[in-house]
């Protein structure tokens, strides 16, 4: 009997706690929410976020354009190579 009558205690009191912890955290995600919502800090996050990957869409754009252009212009100039090493050969046989 004195066993049932604490065990009941503690549940009446680890209810009461949890149910006080409980409504402590509802509190803190609320004013959370109600501090998120309130600054903008969120939206400007994201138009800064795509203004940066904008930029890095440019950069590596530019970048490839700069790679082809040198990349055509390097095999241009070993078929050049090789045309003039062939003409050396040929004209010495």
């Amino acid at each position: 009997m004195v066993f049932r009558d604490a065990s009941a205690m503690a549940d009446d009191r680890l209810e009461l706690r949890l149910a006080q912890e409980s409504s402590a955290i509802r509190q803190e995600i609320a004013a959370l929410k109600a501090e998120m919502a309130t600054h903008g800090d969120v939206e400007s996050f994201r138009r800064e976020m795509a203004a940066g990957f904008s930029r890095v869409e440019r950069q590596v754009a530019d970048s490839r354009v700069d790679m082809i252009k040198w990349s055509f212009l390097f095999w241009t100039g070993q078929c050049f190579v090789i045309i003039g090493f062939l003409l050396v050969f040929l004209r010495n046989h």
